[in-house]
This record gives structure tokens, C-alpha cells and sequence, in this order.
């Protein structure tokens, strides 16, 4: 719940810390991290499962 609030009130208040351009190219790299989080997941979610018995 706290994080939850820092993280709004640093979204609300990065106008006054970052300049339009920084904010703007900071949120490319974040969705692209998230992109890259997403299909490492994917991956991860389909990759070979080895059998419990050998």
C-alpha cells in the first residue's frame, strides 16, 4: 500500500524532477522493460519441463 503511494505521488511530482524529454524517454525504457520482463516470461513459461522420475 505504501509503495503504491510513493510510486503515484513520484508519477504525480516527475514534471518538477525530471524535464519533459527525460520523463518521456524514461517511460520508453520502462515499457520496454516490461516488454522484455513479458517475453522472458513467456519463454519461461514454455520452456521443456523435465519429468519428476528418471
Amino acid at each position: 500500500m505504501q509503495a503504491d503511494h510513493l510510486r503515484l505521488e513520484t508519477l504525480q511530482n516527475m514534471h518538477r524532477i525530471l524535464t519533459t524529454r527525460q520523463a518521456a524517454k524514461g517511460l520508453l525504457v520502462l515499457g520496454d522493460y516490461f516488454q522484455r520482463l513479458r517475453a522472458l516470461s513467456t519463454l519461461w513459461a514454455a520452456r521443456p519441463r523435465e519429468s519428476a522420475i528418471s
